[in-house]
């Protein structure tokens, strides 16, 4: 799906990127965009984004792998008896590395299972223009519709290092 036409500003200060959301916003602008390099909270405030839901999936998973490490290391320990000199046979800090790894191992894959069924579903388009890309050091903010002419001055007063028309 193509980006939809607007003015795009280049920005290589967060808090100067969060001031253009915000003034964007409030000049009437309802569909301001961002791509960033890494979620920079102070933006991501600015955007109005909700947190994501996928913590709500892998939580749970990791406790199921809790509960599965537990099972694993007590489970063989009490299915193969072994003599243990009078210690005990289930004896918790020899099983802590094992438990960890589990738990840990099911919930990334619970994660893995929550992000790929989220993208699949998600049904995303593309926001930006194929051959515009914000990695290392620039966030790009992007205001589609409303009053281009106004889009652009004030993305050059917040201190935009380039504005330019795309889409």
């Amino acid at each position: 799906m193509p980006a939809e036409a607007g003015i795009l500003g280049s920005f290589g200060e967060p808090s100067a990127a969060a001031a253009a959301v915000r003034a964007l916003k409030g000049a009437g602008f309802a569909d301001v965009r961002v791509a960033m390099p890494a979620p920079f909270p102070e933006v991501v405030a600015a955007i109005g984004k909700p947190r994501s839901r996928i913590d709500f999936v892998t939580f749970p998973g990791a406790l199921v792998g809790l509960l599965c490490g537990i099972g694993l290391t007590v489970g063989t320990s009490l299915a193969w008896p072994l003599i243990t000199g009078g210690k005990p046979v289930v004896s918790i800090p020899p099983f802590v590395i094992v438990i960890f790894e589990v738990t840990v191992l099911i919930g990334s894959l619970t994660n893995l299972v929550a992000v790929s069924v989220g993208s699949w579903h998600g049904g995303r388009a593309r926001v930006f223009p194929r051959n515009v890309t914000f990695n290392a050091d620039r966030i790009g903010v992007l205001a589609v519709g409303g009053d281009s002419a106004l889009a652009e001055q004030l993305l050059r007063d917040l201190g935009a290092e380039e504005v330019g028309r795309v889409g």
